[in-house]
């Protein structure tokens, strides 16, 4: 079997699971998008990278201390940076660690394994064109929104409601989120001239 039979086969079987993992979504993109992947990198980097936070979250109970602690390490810490796509890079798990450079919508993704890391509960939504992570809180308390465009800043109540996010959020299930980092392959190989590549995840995003 070749690799891109492979790669077609994995992802047609993840596609057609009920509700996936998004470490295994994320680990069939990095599969992907470098060829020469060996097992346990990806896990051996995350782990790193989990092992950077885990120091500050030692007496941490509360939801907010969680996010706060996420942003301060990510973004402030080791400088993650959110840009435009510009290269297939952006979306490998094991190169976002490595580089530091990713989308909003890769983070939301590395956020949502981050809190699962950490037993956390959050999810991922997208509204008005932009990703936001939920940390969902206990006890009837306000949930704790993440914007993702602005380093990892709290988004307030009163910035929910001025801004209609809430009544606009859509929350991304696992295999919306692996579609959707597919579909901005497309985007980026359309810009590149890449008809082969762009073809390929085409077939991909048909399973």
């Amino acid at each position: 079997m070749t690799q891109a039979n492979k790669l077609q086969t994995l992802f047609k079987d993840y596609f057609g699971l009920y509700n996936p993992s998004l470490s295994k979504g994320v680990a069939l993109l990095a599969m992907l998008l470098d060829s020469t992947l060996k097992r346990g990198e990806l896990d051996s980097a995350f782990n790193l990278l989990c092992g950077e936070i885990a120091p500050y979250l030692q007496d941490t109970s509360s939801t907010e201390e969680k996010a706060e602690i996420f942003r301060l390490v990510l973004f402030d810490k080791l400088k993650f940076k959110i840009n435009s796509l510009n290269d297939e890079k952006q979306l490998s798990l094991k190169q976002v660690i490595r580089t530091k450079n990713t989308t909003s919508m890769f983070m939301g993704a590395l956020y949502l394994l981050l809190a699962e890391n950490f037993h956390t509960p959050a999810f991922l939504g997208l509204s008005k064109g932009k990703a936001i992570v939920c940390f969902k809180k206990e006890y009837n308390f306000p949930n704790v929104y993440i914007g993702l465009n602005n380093n990892g800043a709290f988004i307030t109540d009163s910035e929910l409601s001025a801004r209609g996010v809430k009544q606009e959020l859509q929350i991304l299930n696992t295999k919306q989120i692996i579609r959707y980092l597919l579909s901005n392959l497309i985007y980026l190989y359309t810009k590149q001239k890449d008809d082969d590549k762009k073809q390929f995840i085409q077939l991909l995003l048909e399973n």
